[in-house]
Parts: C-alpha cells; structure tokens; sequence
C-alpha cells in the first residue's frame, strides 16, 4: 500500500525562545543556534493529543475532498503519552472521525521511531486483511510530560499531530525497512513514575508515595541519546538502502527524525550528505517526536520537490529503536 497524502496540524500556542528562558534558564543563543529552534508550539491545558490528531485529519480531508472516512479500514495513532492510561487513543479518535466501528484501531506506543514502524505495519496489515484504506496518525505532545524546569527538554520538544492516507493508488510506494532496538539505553529517554513500575497508587486505593519530581516528567540524557544515534543512523541508512537495491546516490532525500540542529548537522558531516538533499525543518515546531518525519514529508510533497523522488526516511529515539524505510514518488 501507497502513501496518498500527508497533512499536519500545530497547536495555537506559540512559545518562543525567551519563554524558554524564563523558565529553565537556557540561554536564547544555544536554543537558536545549537538546537536551532525559535519557537515552538504546546498545547493548551484544556486540549488533549486527541484533540489535535483529530484536527490533523480534518486538514487532511479538507485538502483532500476524495478522502472519504467511511471506507477508512485501518485507523493507527502513534503516541507514547496518550489520553489515559487507557482506553487507547486510536478508540477516541476514531469515534470523533465517525469512522465504522468495523474500522480496526489500535496504538503504536514508540516516539521519534513511531512512524516509519507505522508505516511497515499498516501495509502488512492492509495486506494480509484484504483493507484497502488506512490512517496513519502520530501525536506526541511533549509539553504534557515534561517539566519546563528541565534544561534538558523544556527549549527542544514541541507538540505536533500528523494524519498519513494509505491507498493502493498513493504516490509513495513503501519499500522494505530496517529496524531494531537496544533495550539496554532505555533508562536515557523515559518518564518513570506511572506505570505499573511505578504507580500512583496502590491496588488498595492508597496513595503510594509521591514520586520524585524527575521520576514524574521526561528524563532525557542528551549525551546518551546524542551517542546512541551516531553509532546507529548509518548503519541503518545502509542496510535499508541494502534491502532495497540502492546506493545513497540513488536517494533525492534523506528525512531523519528532526532531533536537534546539531544532531543533524554532525550526523549529515559524517554521512558525508549535501544540505539541499537532507532537510532540517524544527525551526519553527521543535522536535515533534513521531511528527517530525510526516511533517517534512508534507513539505515536501507540498512544495513539488517529490514529484518524483526517491525518498528515505529514519527515525530513533525513545527504547532505544531506530527504523529506517523507503519511499518512492511518482510524478
């Protein structure tokens, strides 16, 4: 199955750089020129990441007047900080679409890496259930997760929703991905209290112990994360390149996961990759997560510039998990 179209949204909060430095005390230079991020957007305290996948449907099917919810039968949201505990986010969201109820819906709980999973297992799942058209939607709203307090995370993160219309007839043809994950750098992206590690309370109903503030919101170790991706990105570049008959020469674009300015910059100097064939774009949005990828591509394809192109796409992040995929666009 084919990648039909791309839409995005962004919440209606802007937050720029001198906020970010009232609240943790990060300099304006090193958000603007190491990070590369100006302002960024978070949401509401009133609005839910469902809220904003739902908008990011909406401008799909605005600029898609033959997207037709009804013959919808596959509905994947990627989150790892959904609504609730449960139920799954995909379930509201797709009673706010008003999609079938035979429609199958479930959540991708994997970050920056999110989508280009996604994207292996709806065509898997079309494929081998006989369903004809799907919805991809990535929504990780950071700010709901992470206290602003935290140099590490508060200037890099942003809140974005995309939606990704899978059809036979779609002009991005999915390759074959590579994928992995190194569970022993889990603890270096993690928001620990919570769960059934941690929880909240106990099964009696008794408060449990309140937890420590950094065990409450996202812990990240930027040197760890940093690392991990420079000794995992080219490797999964190639072997994806491998599995699908291609040289980095034969690719127009390299979408990475939309990380930090720097992050890009080093990894796009090792690799040895021209700046014209490998955008960075968070100026204005951050890192979105799941979102950073959809959001480039939509670029992309909004601007012409994949009309065709071969285009590779890879994210990393929270497991540790990497993926890597390609996607071919026709004229």
């Amino acid at each position: 199955m084919n990648i039909k179209a791309v839409a995005s949204t962004l919440p209606d909060w802007v937050v720029d750089n001198p906020t970010i430095e009232s609240w943790c005390g990060l300099p304006q230079s090193m958000l603007a020129d190491k990070i590369g991020v100006h302002h960024r957007r978070f949401l509401a305290a009133s609005e839910t990441g469902t809220d904003l996948s739902e908008r990011a449907v909406r401008n799909l099917a605005a600029a898609n007047p033959d997207f037709d919810p009804a013959r919808v039968g596959l509905l994947i949201v990627v989150t790892q900080n959904p609504d609730h505990q449960l139920p799954h986010n995909s379930a509201l969201l797709q009673h706010r679409l008003g999609l079938a109820p035979t429609t199958a819906c479930f959540d991708v709980s994997l970050g920056c890496s999110g989508f280009v999973y996604a994207l292996s297992v709806a065509k898997g799942f079309m494929l081998a259930e006989g369903i004809d058209e799907a919805l991809i939607v990535t929504c990780d709203p950071y700010s709901k997760c992470m206290s602003r307090a935290n140099r590490d995370v508060a200037g890099l993160f942003g809140d974005a929703a995309s939606a990704t219309w899978l059809r036979a007839d779609g002009r991005g043809v999915i390759g074959r991905g590579d994928f992995g994950t190194d569970g022993g750098g889990a603890g270096n992206l993690i928001v620990r209290a919570g769960g059934s590690a941690q929880p909240l309370a106990h099964l009696d109903g008794t408060p449990a112990a309140d937890p420590a503030e950094a065990d409450r919101f996202l812990h990240m170790n930027g040197r760890a994360i940093f690392n991990f991706m420079m000794t995992r990105v080219a490797g999964t570049v190639d072997s994806c390149l491998g599995r699908n008959g291609l040289s980095r020469d034969e690719v127009d674009f390299f979408v990475f996961h939309q990380a930090s300015r720097y992050l890009l910059e080093t990894l796009r100097d090792r690799m040895g990759l021209p700046p014209e064939r490998m955008p960075i774009t968070l100026a204005e949005t951050g890192n979105t997560v799941s979102s950073t990828i959809p959001l480039v591509l939509e670029e992309l394809l909004r601007d012409g510039r994949c009309a065709p192109a071969t285009v590779l796409v890879s994210g990393f992040g929270v497991g540790l998990s990497w993926a890597s995929n390609i996607i071919r666009f026709g004229a």
